[in-house]
């Protein structure tokens, strides 16, 4: 196995003691060995941070981080990824299950793409399989254009693997989006965001979860906004400290798409310039354009959905009267 490239697992962790212990202990029996751990605490109040000194002590490999002040997942996910010295990085939860071989394989796999993802298991609060896969709920493929990923996002920060240098092009993250879909998007401008059709994590869901099952409608947002509301707050329990509305969310999100986009992309450029325009307003007329815009783009925009084509053609109606 080569292992000359050295991982850096970012676990972010907020209130996590429940099952954290078994979640550090598929890190430290993963089969590549070139990792370090970073380990940011987010001010917790449970017993977290005794938890990863206790694994620390007995691991020189694990490094623990305190935020002086509650930063949010966002942002502290992007402290520990600003803290790791590995060539590539892997965003850990601290409720799941990693399978030995991980690391490794996603290490095989990444060849010349910045970012690299992989199926989960759903799973139950005491990690038994719910029968389900993320890639049965949402499309799971390999996707190159940015337009993919304008629109709705569905990959998930615990089964990412990227480039220290695509950090380095979408540091500092934005506060509208989670981070894994900023990290997508931005991967499609630097080549691609490539998919192992391998389920390598258990993906937990419990009791303290704040949104639902992957694919369900949110207990806090009957219109399933689960990603305007930052669907890692289901993973860590914690409180959005929102800001801006949702219509203002994605204004902000679809501005800076474009102005992230490179002029060498020239459709690309164009369409989201389009998006830019038609979102600014509920005129009339910018409701047909966004209308008109959705359905000639729908199998870009609407890629990562799977709904049949009448639903797909229904959600550009929609478009008359919302924004996404």
């Amino acid at each position: 196995m080569n292992t000359s490239k050295k991982i850096s697992v970012v676990l972010a962790t907020y209130n996590g003691d429940m099952f954290l212990s078994q979640q550090l202990e598929s890190l430290l029996s993963q089969t590549y060995q070139n990792i370090e751990i970073i380990a940011v605490d987010d001010c917790s109040s449970d017993n977290t941070l005794a938890i990863l000194d206790e694994f620390a002590r007995n691991n020189n490999n694990i490094k623990v981080y305190k935020n002086e002040t509650n930063l949010g997942f966002i942002k502290n996910f992007e402290r520990g990824c600003s803290l790791a010295s590995g060539e590539l990085i892997a965003p850990c939860d601290q409720d799941d299950f990693w399978e030995a071989d991980k690391l490794s394989l996603l290490a095989e796999a990444i060849g010349g793409y910045p970012l690299i993802y992989h199926d989960s298991w759903l799973c139950d609060e005491a990690l038994r399989k719910t029968g389900k896969r993320i890639s049965d709920i949402v499309v799971c493929q390999t996707f190159h254009s940015c337009l993919q990923y304008a629109v709705f996002a569905r990959i998930y920060g615990h089964t990412l693997l990227f480039t220290k240098d695509l950090l380095a092009c979408s540091i500092p993250f934005i506060d509208v989006i989670p981070h894994d879909w900023w990290l997508a998007y931005n991967a499609t401008l630097q080549g691609g965001v490539k998919f192992l059709p391998k389920p390598l994590v258990y993906y937990r869901q419990h009791d303290k979860n704040v949104f639902g099952i992957i694919g369900q409608k949110s207990k806090k947002d009957p219109l399933g906004n689960e990603k305007l509301n930052t669907l890692k707050e289901k993973r860590t329990g914690q409180t959005a400290k929102r800001t801006y509305t949702d219509v203002e969310k994605v204004r902000i999100r679809i501005k800076r798409f474009y102005d992230m986009c490179p002029e060498s992309m020239v459709k690309e450029k164009q369409v989201l310039g389009k998006l830019v325009r038609c979102y600014q307003s509920f005129s009339i007329a910018n409701n047909f354009r966004r209308t008109i815009l959705f359905f000639k783009y729908q199998k870009l925009f609407l890629a990562v959905k799977k709904q049949s084509l009448l639903h797909k053609y229904l959600f550009c109606f929609k478009m008359f009267v919302k924004i996404k």
